[in-house]
């Protein structure tokens, strides 16, 4: 077998050998890695062993293309058709399916539970069922979460019944017809938008960034959809539309309390079956219940059906021709008034945003329950192709349900032949919906929005008390919860998302715009100096100041930059500053506002008698600045720009020396620059023997990354540059060596490829001691063999102290 292992989102499958040595894109993450063969097939001796006398033909591959390996991936991860067993996945799918269909009827009955649409209640369930079949066969088939349950939800149906009010609100005095047409048409235009915004985030791959919506504005709407659901409930279960003020008022009469408490009770008990049981079975046997008790009792009081619905305890029969036929002609599209939709905008763009943040809620807590990583990409994929299909088919909006995918996962309906069950059960309630329909007590699903509303509201106004680390948070919720409950939601959106946006800037504010602060004192540039020049850089080095920057750059942040730059400037007990070096390399990007800031830095390293250096910002960044008025490269200005920190820090080094006379050296022989620091002086001249002198011009490889090693390198004259290559063909310099420094050296210990490719910066003048001369000198010299090893034992160790000062710097 052949093991693929995501590096980043961690997912670990296994596959034949056949794709073994190949690289795949990674289905959840988008992570491109190797496959390799499983380690846990070798035997001892397939690692460990005596050469074998023959070797067999080397193992080949056939042509496997990465979409190939991407589709074994994906098929591995999807759901099995009988995950569980066939019994268990039809037995889950049947109670699944009638679930949806109540929780469906149930969604349908709020939309049109305003006075003016009551009387086109057979729409509502129609429209209902389409989007569980619709959402249901998406889901079935596409979805990676075994045991998920979509169709139409509670948070839709309140935004739709609102836009329904608006609707028949603007069209007053208009015919019903009309009315009706409208409010379906707003309907289908809201699916669009939610099936097409939720399909370009998934194929956009940034679902991610949902995540990054305050939790607590999103929260604080959904507890008052809750309210909201729990005031509805009482209407569909007496047939009206009601308030919260006429529940205070006029429900509690004996006569009216016989009608909603049943409802009331039965919401009461779903909530706690889906909240702690969470077993379709147990909801499915608790409604099926109820639905007997309410025939038995109306047998008991000897109440016929026929007087029972009279008496509003059961649903209407419905008309005999399917309800969704009315729309299919021209007369039905002629009716709707588009001015009316296009003033729904708000609605239609808020139940999109609604959509997208409690699905990607909802899978997210689905991870956590699973303890496995679900495909936010893939899902928002699924969710948008469904809601298209339910648009198109005349159905209403619908997303993922966590209770009844939770309750599902319980009952053990885990494959795929589970969800295709269940979306059979629905449609074949729609096509014979007017059989079953007239023969369910109407608190049924009255008390399922009650149970859905508690369930909302226990969840983020109880639970989230203690899962928020920071009070501010739930003071948050808890304002966005009561501005929406009494302004309504559109504006209950709009300032809980200028809230959570205003919290977020001040936090965001809060942390460090500076990742890294340093001195040029004990942070040097990669270039080797002499010890004269690095006393010097010691003891003025500290008129370089270094500031690495991250994250996102906006006005507010770069105001602590100025503060920090300012102090700097203003510091007596330190040397003169001279140079601020401002890297960008850890930035994600500026807002146009910056520039400002940027302007007035440059003033400042004007008047304060500095130069600013930016480094490593991109070309485009610099652009976008340089058009809002900030020129970065502008010496008059008191500001240059610089490929790299490094190359940056040896530029300002190189001022600092030259100020102090010691930046040119004058030029010596090679044996005058090894003796203060060769262990056994007496020997140079013996070790001058056995080098041999190469002279080499400007830009000459010395040696190239990959490369034997064959030989180590003293320099007698003019500077290389260490350099080493990275992906996408970008270069990093380690170091740049000048007269006296040597490299090379480890290719006379072992026989590892070279690591970095050197260049010689300007002339060079080399002395090469090949790796075939140490055994020699080993046998006949063992003195200046040993005088060699020191050599570079000590010139190992001063590396390794500099770069432990140098990381002391960083850490500190």
């Amino acid at each position: 077998m052949a093991v693929f292992k995501c590096p980043s989102c961690g997912l670990d499958k296994t596959l034949p050998d056949r794709f073994a040595d190949r690289r795949v894109r990674c289905p959840q993450c988008g992570a491109v890695s190797l496959v390799v063969p499983d380690a846990v097939d070798l035997h001892l001796e397939d690692v460990i062993g005596p050469e074998p006398q023959e070797r067999g033909p080397e193992r080949t591959h056939a042509a496997i293309t990465e979409a190939e390996l991407s589709r074994a991936l994906d098929a591995d991860l999807r759901p099995r058709l009988v995950e569980g067993g066939a019994v268990r996945n039809v037995a889950g799918g049947l109670a699944a399916g009638a679930l949806a269909v109540l929780f469906s009827l149930a969604v349908g009955l709020l939309i049109f539970s305003h006075e003016g649409l009551l009387g086109h209640f057979p729409h509502a369930v129609s429209m209902a069922l389409v989007s569980a079949v619709a959402m249901g066969l998406a889901v079935a088939l596409t979805s990676r979460i075994a045991f998920a349950a979509a169709g139409p939800e509670t948070m839709t149906g309140v935004v739709l019944f609102l836009l329904a009010g608006y609707v028949q609100q603007r069209m007053a005095g208009a015919p019903g017809e009309a009315v009706l047409a409208t409010a379906l048409g707003a309907f289908a235009v809201c699916g669009l938008f939610t099936g097409v915004l939720l399909l370009a985030a998934g194929l956009s791959r940034s679902s991610d960034r949902v995540r990054y919506v305050p939790i607590q504005a999103v929260g604080g709407v959904l507890a008052a959809v809750g309210l909201m659901l729990v005031v509805q409930a009482f209407g569909a279960a007496l047939g009206r539309s009601v308030c919260l003020g006429d529940i205070v008022v006029r429900y509690f009469e004996a006569d009216l309390c016989l009608r909603w408490a049943p409802a009331l009770g039965l919401g009461l008990a779903v909530f706690v079956v889906m909240r702690w049981v969470r077993n379709s079975y147990a909801l499915a046997v608790l409604l099926a219940a109820a639905i007997g008790a309410c025939h038995g009792y109306l047998r008991w009081q000897g109440i016929d059906l026929e007087q029972a619905r009279a008496m509003g305890w059961l649903f209407e029969a419905l008309p005999a021709q399917a309800p969704w036929a009315s729309i299919q002609d021209m007369a039905f599209l002629e009716r709707i008034d588009w001015l009316v939709i296009a003033d729904c905008a708000g609605y239609v763009l808020a139940l999109g945003g609604l959509v997208a943040c409690s699905a990607m809620i909802r899978i997210s807590e689905m991870e956590v329950i699973t303890g496995r990583p679900v495909d936010l990409d893939g899902e928002f994929r699924v969710l948008g192709v469904g809601n298209i299909l339910c648009a198109l088919a005349g159905g209403i909006p619908g997303t993922l349900s966590l209770d009844r995918s939770l309750g599902n996962r319980g009952a053990g309906a885990s494959g795929v032949l589970a969800g295709l069950v269940g979306t059979a059960v629905c449609a074949v309630a729609l096509v014979f919906s007017g059989q079953w329909l007239p023969l369910l007590p109407r608190f049924v699903p009255a008390g399922l929005l009650a149970a859905l509303g508690i369930s909302l509201l226990w969840r983020w106004l109880v639970e989230t008390r203690t899962r928020f680390t920071h009070r501010g948070d739930y003071a948050l919720l808890l304002l966005v919860f009561l501005l929406t409950v009494s302004l309504g939601l559109l504006p209950g959106l709009a300032i809980g998302a200028a809230l959570a946006m205003l919290v977020t800037a001040v936090r965001y504010g809060s942390v460090s715009v500076v990742r890294l602060e340093m001195s040029g004192a004990s942070y040097h540039s990669s270039t080797d100096r002499t010890p004269a020049q690095q006393a010097v850089l010691r003891r003025k080095g500290d008129q370089i100041h270094m500031l690495t920057l991250q994250g996102f750059i906006f006005l507010g942040t770069t105001n602590r930059l100025i503060e920090r730059i300012t102090a700097r400037l203003h510091d007596q007990e330190r040397e003169p500053l001279r140079f601020v070096l401002l890297d960008f390399t850890y930035t994600s990007g500026l807002d146009s506002s910056v520039a400002i800031s940027f302007i007035r830095m440059k003033q400042i390293a004007k008047s304060g008698g500095f130069r600013l250096v930016f480094t490593n910002v991109p070309l485009e960044v610099e652009a976008q600045l340089s058009r809002a008025g900030c020129v970065l490269s502008d010496e008059d200005g008191g500001s240059i720009t610089a490929t790299s920190l490094d190359y940056a820090l040896e530029w300002t080094e190189d001022h600092i020396l030259d100020d102090a006379g010691e930046l040119h050296q004058e030029q010596r022989p090679l044996p005058e620059l090894l003796a203060p620091v060769f262990p056994e002086p007496g020997l140079i001249p013996l070790l001058m023997k056995v080098l041999a002198r190469v002279a080499l011009p400007r830009g000459k490889v010395v040696f190239r990354q990959g490369d034997a090693p064959d030989a180590m390198y003293f320099i007698e004259s003019g500077t290389v540059n260490v350099e080493m290559a990275l992906e996408e063909g970008r270069h990093m310099r380690l170091r740049k060596l000048g007269p006296g420094a040597v490299f090379g050296e480890m290719g006379l210990y072992t026989a590892a490829p070279r690591t970095a490719t050197v260049t010689t910066a300007e002339d060079c003048v080399l002395f090469r001691l090949p790796a075939r001369a140490m055994p020699l000198l080993q046998h006949k010299r063992p003195d200046l063999a040993s005088a060699v090893h020191r050599f570079v034992v000590a010139l190992l160790a001063e590396r390794v102290g500099t770069t432990n000062a140098t990381l002391r710097e960083v850490l500190r």
